[in-house]
């Protein structure tokens, strides 16, 4: 199955769940956590141990794998170099050099406790193909040119500064070179990434690369109006409401009526947006 960019709609999660390429990602995951358990303990505490128990992560990270995977296998059987921006500790980078035996991994975060779940990891998988650096996105610590791909799954909505993220990941990527980009809408305004904001950034994506599969970004962010298509926290919330991450609701909810958004009971009206371009 080809998964296509831009908004996801209902229907291609669906078919996606129906899929093999999903099967094999559910059950690489559960391999993954069965195998690193122990290691993935702190992570578990912060985020939750299991993505594919996040509403947007079993759409997101199959799209991830698929994009790099395709380009992969137009760069004739040379190493490459992948970062993964904003990683967390998921299975994700083990499975792609599993796949692509040439390829190595930089998973970037700013969080230092990452490191030695990372270590723990590679000593059990036994190899260091993916490894671990602390450091911010917006002041990456790698030479422009140095990276053949750049991935960054669900992070912007994490931070500010999203042109400074996206030019250095222009810089960081050589020309011809990958990035597969996702983050989270805000389908009624209130958070990040509200419309205008998503349309700016992805102004600056499209000043910086080709996006591939004929998606016109700005285009795509109409989508946004049919929210009973799309795939949506509105529809998790009624549907599989244990897929969405707000572990304390009343606290979240609490803290936004302080910060002046009103009583939003700590939910958040989301979907989110997928697509991968080369760097000209």
């Amino acid at each position: 199955m080809k998964l296509r960019p831009g908004i996801p709609t209902l229907a291609d999660v669906d078919a996606l769940k129906n899929d093999p390429w999903y099967a094999e990602h559910l059950a690489w995951n559960h391999a993954f956590l069965d195998r690193h358990g122990k290691a993935l303990e702190g992570y578990g505490k912060l985020w939750g141990q299991n993505p594919f128990k996040m509403w947007s992560r079993r759409w997101e990270y199959p799209f991830e794998a698929q994009k790099v995977l395709d380009y992969i296998a137009i760069q004739s059987g040379r190493p490459l170099k992948m970062l993964d921006g904003g990683s967390g500790v998921t299975y994700v980078p083990y499975y792609l050099v599993e796949k692509y035996p040439d390829l190595s991994v930089i998973c970037c975060d700013t969080n230092a406790s990452y490191a030695p779940m990372f270590q723990a990891i590679n000593q059990t998988v036994g190899h260091e193909k993916v490894t671990f650096q602390q450091a911010m996105l917006q002041k990456l610590p790698y030479e422009d040119g140095s990276m053949d791909i750049v991935c960054c799954i669900s992070v912007l909505e994490h931070t500010d500064n999203y042109d400074e993220i996206v030019n250095e990941f222009a810089r960081v990527l050589r020309p011809g070179g990958l990035l597969v980009l996702t983050f989270d809408l805000s389908l009624d305004g209130k958070f990040t990434l509200s419309r205008p904001t998503a349309e700016k950034l992805l102004r600056n994506v499209v000043s910086r690369f080709d996006v591939l599969e004929g998606l016109d970004p700005i285009q795509e962010l109409s989508r946004m109006q049919d929210q009973t298509q799309i795939l949506s926290t509105n529809h998790i919330k009624t549907t599989e409401p244990e897929l969405l991450p707000w572990r304390y609701p009343v606290l979240k909810a609490i803290k936004d009526l302080i910060e002046g958004h009103g009583w939003t009971g700590g939910f958040r009206s989301k979907s989110v947006f997928c697509l991968s371009g080369l760097k000209r």
